[in-house]
């Protein structure tokens, strides 16, 4: 492990992996979804007790980590992903995007919806054994070979809007609060809006809160996160995340330039950081889902 202090980095030549995480509200997983090179993306699960992690199996398409979700136990992962390609378009008994449930660090579906499109999909656990599936009625169906077991799913109200609602829904759950709410304009296409006002979320921590502001521009949004301290009002920026949030023992856990990091403020709102993996060097590899991960 590595303490360094951040000091803004000009990438040359190389694009660092882009890192995003989602916490197991009720146990020390975390799953790491890695992108990079383009198109690719690794599952990894990381043992917050133990800091190890286990490097899962790569996925030649595009998952949509923000309607991606974790079971509260860490043991079931929710995901929409989706995979252009003649074979996928031919494919009548599937399709090109669908929601699934893996077993991390793996990805290799135990339940899939096949979907057809991809302005909504994904899904969010209530409980450890049932999911919210974020699908319209006619592709609620799961697929025959990939049917789920001792699972409740409930078919959730879609909104057609991409990311949205089923992100936000999943920030409140987890404890980033809303101060104050996105407005936007219409861009004159439809569905494309950009931002007249950022949302703003925070999540507190003792005398420290996250905050993140969003902001959208067509169908891509941005997202800025700092941490202010309440007593000294300093506002640290935490430039170039990816994610950032506060582990389940307090500490600020930062996923940026491809690497795993814990932080530390000061009082005057200097941040360093220690870092806990690079994923940077990280190339599609094949692998095997085991058994266990194959079946309920």
């Amino acid at each position: 492990m590595v303490s360094r202090k951040v000091e803004p980095r000009i990438w040359k030549g190389q694009v660092p992996a882009r890192l995003f995480m989602i916490l197991a509200r009720k146990s020390p997983p975390v799953v790491i979804l890695r992108r990079g090179p383009t198109q690719w993306v690794q599952l990894i699960k990381w043992n917050t007790d133990t800091n190890t992690l286990q490097f899962g199996q790569w996925f030649h398409g595009r998952i949509y980590e923000k309607r991606c979700d974790l079971s509260p136990d860490g043991s079931l992962l929710i995901y929409f992903a989706q995979k252009i390609s003649a074979r996928t378009l031919k494919d009548h008994e599937g399709t090109h995007s669908w929601a699934a449930i893996s077993k991390p660090p793996y990805l290799t579906a135990i339940a899939l919806w096949p979907k057809g499109q991809s302005r909504d999909g994904g899904g969010l656990f209530e409980k450890n054994k049932t999911v919210l599936l974020n699908h319209e009625s006619e592709v609620a169906k799961p697929h025959p070979n990939h049917v789920p077991v001792r699972l409740h799913v409930i078919l959730k109200e879609c909104g057609d809007r991409g990311d949205e609602p089923i992100f936000s829904e999943r920030l409140e759950r987890d404890g980033w609060s809303l101060t104050q709410e996105w407005k936007g304009e219409s861009t004159g296409i439809p569905y494309r809006f950009r931002s007249v006002q950022a949302e703003i979320r925070e999540k507190a921590n003792g005398s420290r809160t996250i905050r993140m502001t969003r902001s959208k521009e067509s169908h891509d949004y941005s997202d800025e996160i700092a941490v202010v301290s309440r007593h000294t009002g300093a506002v640290t920026t935490i430039e170039r995340a990816g994610w950032v949030d506060w582990g389940k023992r307090g500490r600020l856990i930062i996923a940026r330039d491809g690497r795993i990091s814990i932080g530390d403020i000061d009082r005057d709102g200097r941040l360093t950081e220690k870092v806990l993996a690079d994923l940077n060097p990280s190339k599609p590899t094949p692998l095997v889902a085991p058994h266990w991960a194959q079946t309920w």
